[in-house]
């Protein structure tokens, strides 16, 4: 009983994790699109600053969607007893 409910908690942090994961990169990319560009156009940022923002914006929202992905993957192996 204890091992199915086990196995239910982990698939369940598997979907989460995933869910959180999907919805960190699609909210990222979607503040790169509109936010930040309309800042861009308004301040009329120097192609430096874009890669700047691009850099310290972009690639630690990516990063933490990545993980979290990867989290959920792993999750999925163990409440499957794939590992």
């Amino acid at each position: 009983m204890l091992y199915f409910l086990g196995v239910l908690i982990a698939i369940g942090a598997g979907v989460v994790f995933g869910i959180m994961g999907l919805l960190t990169i699609w909210g990222g990319l979607q503040s790169l699109r509109t936010e930040i560009a309309r800042d861009y156009v308004r301040t009329s940022a120097s192609s430096s600053t874009r890669m700047t923002t691009l850099l310290l914006v972009g690639l630690p929202l990516i990063i933490t969607g990545i993980f979290g992905l990867l989290a959920a993957g792993r999750l999925f192996q163990v409440g499957l007893g794939l590992s």
